[in-house]
Parts: structure tokens; C-alpha cells; sequence
């Protein structure tokens, strides 16, 4: 695989709005990051507490990707860390003045526009460490309704195939397929948005989130479809199920080369697929060095 130089913005750039399970605002700043430095995120509120984007710093959330770093957390970074990805921005730290990300119109669209607004530049000298698949395996959830398949990449970087199938629901069976470049990424997978079910999005403000969404934030699906809403495409929800792949593969802190097929997967299967991928890269490095 060829490896290109390693990409960070050109000047800051800033993003607000409010968290939907919070509903606190946060004015989320990026900025450019040096060379090597990955991306990080830096919470104002707590003296500038830094959480390191890792898988190692992941930690167990509902619907949504959460990152730890001593006392400091940061909550549903995927659609962030997915247009950082997909755009090519390997070194960037993320200013933050609450915990939870905006959930804005629920999908990657304005951190797109603002990665586009900064601009991006090469940090020259520095090439990037693409985590490679090697070979063929399958991650599947213990209920067996989720499936994960990941094979060495066909294309020069990331392919993701996903199947959205939920019998009984009125979300409809659908699929889609990219091999993520940025113009791909900003004109087919960005503005995908976030979805549930009315009955979902009942019972998680019965419980006291999510009081500020409404239906207009993201995509709820009633009996008969969306409610007071519209879908950008007739398969939307699988569209956005890849932007969720891409942004939790990016846990790695390096670009994910390799073809994906996933069914009915969500963030926890999403991430045991990278330890599982990062385990393999460890033995085979291991092996290398026994020979």
C-alpha cells in the first residue's frame, strides 16, 4: 500500500450546537495538529483535560461512541472522528467546552463543511501507518442478529458494504456500498442521518434524555415512515450505519485499509472488529520479528 503523507488543517475552525442526550451546547473548536500527534481531544471545561483518540480509551455507551482518559470523557465522537477520516485529516485537536458532541441535524454534514472551510494541508516529512487488513475473518454478536465480515482491501484504502435488515420494522430493507474517497464521502455518505424508532425515542426521554431533539434533529421512524421528516435517500439509515463504521475504525488514530460487509452491526461490533483487526497486525508483527 502506498502511504501518503500525513494531513492536518490549515487554520481553526469551530462547530456548535447542543449534545442530544445531554442538550448542553459546545462550541467545538478543531484545529491543526503537528505532526504524528494523531487526534485528540481537549475538554476546556476541565483545565484542557486531553483524551487521546484510541480504541484503548473507548468505553461502553448506548446508540453511541464514548472515549475515557482519567477523569475526562467525550461522548458520540463517531460522527466527528467519520469526516475527519473520510476527508483525510490524520493530525487535528478537537477544543471542546461540554462533554457530548452536537448532535446538529444528526448527520457528519457540518463538520464536513468546516474540515472544507479550514482547508487541508500535508505535514511534510511524515508519512502515514494505514492499519492493513490481512486476512479474512468474521465478527459476530453473541445474539447472532449482527454480523461483521473484514478482508484485505481490494482498493487502495476503505470499502464498506452494509446490510440494514429489521424484520417486523418500519424501517425498510435496504443496503449500500462505497469505497470511501472524500468526494464520495461528502456527496453520498455525510449527510446521512442519524435514526430510531418512535418507540425508542419515547422511551429514552421518558427517562430523561433527549428532552431538547425533536423530530427534526434526526430521523424517527413511525408505523408509516419518518415522522415529520423527510428522507435524503431511500436507503439513508444504511448510509449512515457507514458513516458510523468509518468513524469507529478511525479509533485506530491511523487510516483503516481493508473491505467490510456488515450486517445489522452497531458501534460495540464496530469495535471489536478493530481489536480484532489491531490483535492480527500485533501477531503478524510478532512473527515478523521471530524470523
Amino acid at each position: 500500500m502506498n502511504c501518503r503523507p500525513q494531513q492536518t488543517l490549515c487554520r481553526p475552525v469551530q462547530v456548535v450546537g447542543r449534545g442530544y442526550w445531554s442538550g448542553v451546547e459546545n462550541r467545538v473548536e478543531l484545529r491543526p495538529g503537528l505532526a504524528d500527534s494523531g487526534i485528540r481531544f481537549v475538554r476546556e471545561d476541565l483545565d484542557g483535560a486531553c483524551v487521546p483518540v484510541s480504541l484503548k480509551n473507548r468505553i461502553e455507551a448506548t446508540k453511541r461512541t464514548n472515549l475515557q482518559a482519567g477523569n475526562a470523557t467525550v461522548e458520540m465522537v463517531e460522527h466527528v472522528l467519520s469526516a475527519l477520516a473520510a476527508l483525510g485529516v490524520d493530525c487535528c485537536e478537537i477544543s471542546l467546552t461540554a462533554a457530548e458532541l452536537p448532535g446538529l441535524d444528526g448527520s457528519a454534514d457540518a463538520y464536513v463543511d468546516a474540515i472544507d472551510r479550514a482547508g487541508i494541508k500535508p505535514l511534510n516529512g511524515t508519512a502515514t501507518n494505514p492499519l492493513v487488513v490481512q486476512s479474512p475473518m468474521t465478527i459476530e454478536a453473541a445474539a447472532g442478529d449482527a454480523v461483521i465480515e473484514v478482508a484485505p482491501p481490494t482498493t487502495a484504502g476503505l470499502r464498506v458494504h452494509y446490510s440494514v435488515e429489521y424484520p417486523g420494522s418500519p424501517i425498510p430493507a435496504q443496503q449500500y456500498e462505497v469505497v470511501v474517497s472524500p468526494t464520495c464521502y461528502r456527496e453520498e455518505v455525510a449527510a446521512a442521518r442519524t435514526f430510531l424508532l418512535e418507540e425508542e425515542a419515547r422511551k429514552l426521554q421518558e427517562e430523561g434524555v433527549g428532552l431538547t431533539v425533536t423530530t427534526q434533529d434526526l430521523i424517527v421512524f413511525g408505523e408509516n415512515g419518518p415522522l415529520e421528516n423527510e428522507l435524503r435517500w431511500p436507503n439513508e439509515c444504511a448510509r449512515h450505519k457507514v458513516l458510523d463504521i468509518i468513524g469507529d475504525l478511525f479509533l485506530a488514530g491511523r487510516p483503516f485499509y481493508g473491505d467490510i460487509v456488515a450486517r445489522r452491526s452497531g458501534h460495540r461490533l464496530n469495535a471489536e472488529v478493530l481489536a480484532a483487526v489491531l490483535e492480527a497486525e500485533i501477531r503478524m508483527s510478532g512473527m515478523s520479528g521471530s524470523m
